[in-house]
């Protein structure tokens, strides 16, 4: 092709036709500056076609991380839900001091409180984007606005949960340390929610056979203004980490609706 225009050029040249080979001339540039339009077209069709291939891939795997973030916050929402349940049991019998509770009882609506949660967040797609710079082709630019704030949120549930085990810490256990725990059986946990399997805990502890003549005065710490307050206060902070579960939840729901319209 190169040697078909030089023989042209030559051509129009050496028969003097001066004003044919500018007019050439100046048609040979428009081609080759077409051709470089064209080929920076379709390179920018190429790069387009590659970033809305990464961005679809993105949101689909979101979308995954978003499920994930789901069903853990069902689970959150039932532990805090059953909390609030067996300090409402509790507290119940506190307020109720004819009313015999047991040891028995006592013991398996008191051990779920020993127990609080560590909240965990399936963030990595986003990240990973997010540090390599992909947002910057991305079209849904509010879309990943709100998914920003969304996992930037996180923390709130974070603040939430913490500020229950630190109450359980500082509040709760001292007042149960006072009651010696050889009233516990293989089935005192049977209360108790957790993602891992804690009965061969209660298993073990049972199995050490207690030869102690102990009063278990239980009766002792239901009657104990601070262990009503304790009560009271565990409760609030449990309502409020339900309140953030629920407002991410709705959140979360939101976000998956937008992506999946998408």
């Amino acid at each position: 092709m190169i040697k078909f225009f030089r023989k042209i050029r030559i051509q129009l040249l050496s028969e003097n036709k001066f004003t044919k080979y500018l007019l050439y001339a100046i048609g040979e540039i428009i081609l080759v500056v077409v051709g470089i339009l064209i080929a920076l077209q379709i390179d920018t069709w190429n790069d387009q076609r590659k970033t809305k291939i990464a961005e679809e891939k993105f949101f689909k795997n979101i979308l995954l991380d978003l499920e994930k973030d789901s069903e853990k916050l069902k689970y959150y929402n039932h532990f805090h839900a059953k909390r609030i349940e067996y300090l409402d049991t509790l507290l119940v019998y506190v307020r109720n001091p004819k009313r015999s509770m047991g040891i028995e009882k006592f013991g398996k609506y008191a051990e779920p409180l020993y127990y609080s949660v560590n909240p965990t967040i399936y963030s990595r797609t986003f990240e990973s984007a997010k540090t390599m710079g992909a947002f910057n082709n991305f079209k849904g630019k509010e879309l990943l606005k709100d998914l920003s704030q969304y996992y930037a949120d996180f923390v709130l549930i974070e603040n939430s949960f913490s500020s229950i085990t630190r109450f359980v810490e500082s509040q709760f256990e001292p007042l149960m340390n006072t009651l010696p725990e050889g009233y516990m059986t293989e089935n005192t946990g049977d209360l108790v929610i957790n993602e891992e399997n804690v009965q061969e805990f209660y298993d073990k502890v049972a199995s050490i056979k207690d030869n102690r003549a102990i009063n278990y005065d239980y009766e002792r710490i239901l009657r104990t203004p601070s262990f009503e307050n304790y009560i009271i206060g565990d409760m609030g902070r449990t309502y409020n980490a339900l309140g953030k579960i629920k407002v991410r939840q709705e959140l979360l729901n939101r976000l998956k609706n937008r992506i999946e319209q998408k």
